[in-house]
């Protein structure tokens, strides 16, 4: 369950920042960076970087993205491709992914490791008390008070038979 919460945290932290960054010059001449515009005070503004609209954000009336230039960010003589390119976002979100889900299949071998383990004790016990039945004797079992009480021939049957299916159903 853990592995889970974690998981949706990872995926969840893996969200890109795509706030503009801004330089600026205040009346003292003194220079600041931030991701907040500047006041209106400011002598100088310069943007440093402008956010991206999502990838998969549609243009309007099928023009290109209104805040983009009109061929993707591409110079002219760039060749054209169907391709999208990755970045460094998009390589990140995929490594993420990847590391996720390699920890989800150790999770599960691990998982899936101790159910075998815990199958193969059950199985032991099970063959141990059909054995223990089988060879007869007397048998004894513990009463509600935590008495010592001994069988008779017919509970040994009875026994004999729920130890059978037990066997059978652990040691497939």
């Amino acid at each position: 369950m853990k592995i889970r919460y974690a998981a949706l945290a990872l995926c969840l932290s893996a969200v890109p920042a795509w706030a503009d960054m801004y330089k600026w010059v205040d009346s003292q001449g003194k220079s600041h960076y931030s991701d907040q515009p500047p006041p209106p005070t400011t002598k100088r503004v310069e943007t440093i970087k402008q956010s991206r609209p999502p990838a998969d954000a549609v243009p309007a009336e099928g023009g290109p993205p209104a805040n983009g230039p009109p061929n993707g960010g591409k110079p002219d003589n760039a060749p054209k491709s169907d391709a999208k390119e990755k970045n460094a976002a998009d390589e990140e979100m995929e490594f993420r992914r990847r590391k996720l889900q390699q920890v989800e299949q150790e999770a599960k071998a691990q998982k899936d490791a101790q159910a075998a383990e815990e199958r193969k004790r059950n199985c032991q016990r099970s063959t141990d008390q059909f054995s223990a039945f089988q060879r007869g004797g007397r048998m004894t079992k513990y009463g509600p008070n935590g008495e010592q009480l001994y069988l008779n021939d017919a509970e040994i049957a009875q026994e004999l038979a729920s130890a059978k299916k037990a066997m059978d159903s652990w040691c497939k």
